[in-house]
């Protein structure tokens, strides 16, 4: 197959789910392209998006929360001929040339942006690819229901009603997990990932994490965990593209060797096997990374949308628990962490959504056509 992968900057998850789509493409021979779709309407535009994104993710979490109910409670937005699909549409053009010069057969898209621009694209220059979308959240994305792709590929078999409440045919709903990089699905050894990390082997190690973006109140919730924990525990804070708050944080705890704080980096598969807990905010490509390492969470509620989707499905399941202000999420976080019998019964409820979770299947569908 010759594949086109449809991400869209506004968010990393999207891109690390089309990497992940790629690692299992190429690996069975199949040649892959990622690209982001609001680039082919302009890279001005995909900057903009991009940047009012991460500005509403970082500092108006509210203002993104009330964006997204909008879209839930007005499903029109996505339709042909509102002024979002029409935005939507101008890339449709150069989308389509695009498959046609890189005689593509397969098209799959990581945001519901791409799956609409697609959709136009193919009615508007009679395309015959196979196409798919896949979901990275735990909900039905709005405007999921205005494309018009062959595949919809979901995280969990227990979203397969909503879909069908908003129109999608039955048929082309597959649950599959979110996919996710090769590194997350082979579980390491916990002592050996602390000693790679240079960790004391027997300390309890909380791994922090933002997002790609360094969202939520991570320097709050830095801040009641050390006051409250021991020397026995260490405390890592992964802060991704915020260089804000990593120099912030640096600057803070430069002294308290029980403290690490790193920027963006591409170890979080070893920084997850040498954690017996993860504290994050609840996006849907990190807590399918934990949840295919078996790692237990405290999620923390920071921009709600589809994020409160997310937490409210681990929550139910039994893998994640959750609290309200830093402290006490903090509190929570340090309850769990030096509990070892509660770390085992949430691990015990992460395994059927990580023996779930099978990017193979995308694979396989998309083989079929």
């Amino acid at each position: 197959m010759r594949v086109l992968i449809l991400s869209s900057n506004n968010g990393g998850g999207h891109n690390a789910v089309a990497e992940a789509l790629r690692e299992v493409f190429e690996a069975h021979g199949d040649t892959c392209r990622v690209e982001d779709c609001l680039s082919f309407i302009s890279e001005d535009v995909s900057e903009a998006v991009a940047k009012s994104h991460n500005f509403m993710y970082r500092h108006a979490p509210k203002l993104f929360d009330s964006g997204y109910r909008h879209t839930v409670r007005h499903p029109k937005t996505f339709m042909e001929k509102h002024n979002g699909r029409r935005l939507l549409a101008l890339g449709r053009k150069n989308l389509g040339r695009a498959i046609e010069a890189g005689s593509f057969d397969t098209v799959i898209c990581t945001h519901v942006f791409g799956s609409l621009m697609l959709t136009d694209a193919m009615r508007k220059y009679d395309l015959r690819v196979h196409t798919g979308v896949v979901e990275t959240d735990y909900t039905a994305t709005p405007g999921t229901h205005a494309g018009g792709l062959d595949w919809h590929f979901i995280p969990s078999a227990d979203l397969v009603q909503g879909l069908i409440a908003l129109g999608v045919d039955e048929r082309k709903i597959v649950p599959c997990g979110i996919p996710v990089r090769d590194g997350f699905y082979a579980k390491g050894d916990r002592l050996a990932a602390k000693r790679a990390l240079g960790l004391d082997p027997d300390c309890r190690h909380l791994l922090v994490m933002g997002g790609s973006m360094g969202a939520g109140p991570v320097p709050e919730l830095v801040s009641a965990l050390v006051k409250e924990m021991d020397e026995r525990c260490a405390v890592s804070i992964v802060c991704g593209t915020n260089r804000s708050l990593k120099d912030t944080l640096t600057a803070i705890y430069s002294g308290d060797d029980r403290v690490r704080v790193y920027g963006y980096v591409d170890t979080v598969p070893t920084l997850m096997d040498a954690s017996e807990l993860l504290l994050t905010k609840p996006g849907g490509i990190t807590v399918t990374e934990a949840a295919v390492k078996r790692l237990p969470m405290v999620l923390v509620n920071t921009v709600a949308g589809c994020e409160a989707c997310n937490l409210d499905f681990f929550v139910r399941a039994g893998g994640a628990v959750t609290a309200g202000t830093p402290q006490t999420l903090a509190h929570l976080a340090l309850a769990v962490i030096r509990d070892p019998a509660w770390q085992s019964e949430m691990s015990a409820a992460l395994e059927p959504i990580a023996r779930a979770n099978d990017r193979e299947i995308v694979w396989r569908t998309m083989q079929r056509g």
